[in-house]
């Protein structure tokens, strides 16, 4: 009888909970349907404002950053010396030489000031705003990447002032000559003049070209094609940012270093399916414990 009891109220025995069926999806056109849309699109607004408060917020900072070290003159000079010096010792072509080459065409020159002063920002906002919409797990992604790399090039920035080839003898500030420049006028006053390494410029153009991989890379042949491509974006930009006298060669070396540090503390998403960029970008490994 013990043995009885114990195998009635044992659980194997015991009567399941019944499970709910999942509440059916509101009828076309019904009044559940429209509360439901109008609820998607203000939590897409309220999604939407978020963000661009924050990037606002980020890009606030880093400018108001920027004008921090204004004042290092002495410091930023003896700094571009090191780095010119450097670059020598490393066997690295020589700036000056590759912008009079460019100078010899006044259109190849005015195209590399306009694609410096009107290309980097405004495409960089593009390629965020076209993440959020299609592909908002790549945007949160992308968006990390830029806040990280950013926030250390400011320290950077900050910490080792660097004064910029068309500052330095030899060399030609092309900007001002065709009146491009984005540091001059109130750009002067507001900018860091001494900012030049870490190369933002290039750091951003190859985090476009990486999100568009990421993205593109596993598609139909059109975009497949298209995640290659925009690999001339970075390219493009470190011709410009040398021939324009800008940036040195190793700023736009340590805009990639900041950019691999901020792949690794920034994990690839989860659910992404494109084997050829985490084959060319491996992902983290976790922890051991």
């Amino acid at each position: 009888m013990v043995l009885g009891r114990l195998k009635t109220g044992s659980p194997e025995t015991a009567p399941s909970a019944p499970v709910a069926d999942p509440a059916p999806p509101p009828a076309p056109g019904s009044e559940e349907e429209r509360i439901a849309k109008r609820a998607a699109r203000k939590q897409t607004a309220r999604d939407a404002i978020r963000e661009l408060l924050l990037v606002a917020s980020l890009f606030l900072v880093y400018k108001f950053g920027r004008g921090i070290s204004g004042n290092e003159d002495a410091k930023a000079f003896a700094n571009a010396k090191e780095v010119l010096t450097l670059q020598q010792d490393l066997h690295l072509p020589d700036e000056s030489v590759v912008q009079h080459w460019f100078m010899q065409s006044d259109a190849l020159i005015t195209a590399a000031n306009k694609y410096y002063a009107f290309v980097h920002f405004p495409i960089t906002v593009a390629f965020l705003l076209w993440l959020w919409v299609r592909h908002r797990d790549h945007y949160k992604w992308i968006r990390n990447l830029l806040a990280i790399m950013t926030g250390i090039a400011l320290v950077i920035h900050i910490l080792v002032p660097l004064a910029p080839p068309r500052m330095m003898p030899g060399f030609v500030d092309t900007g001002m000559q065709d009146g491009s420049s984005p540091y001059s006028g109130v750009g002067a006053k507001i900018a860091n003049q001494y900012a030049a390494m870490p190369s933002l410029h290039f750091g951003w153009a190859l985090v476009v070209a990486i999100g568009v991989m990421a993205v593109w890379c596993n598609r139909d042949p059109l975009r497949r094609a298209g995640s290659r491509l925009i690999w001339f974006h970075p390219a493009i930009t470190l011709l410009v940012v040398v021939v324009t006298a800008n940036h040195y060669w190793l700023d736009a070396f340590v805009a990639t270093i900041l950019l691999a540090i901020a792949m690794v503390i920034v994990p690839f998403p989860d659910r992404s399916p494109h084997a050829k960029l985490i084959r060319i970008i491996p992902a983290p490994r976790a922890p051991s414990r």
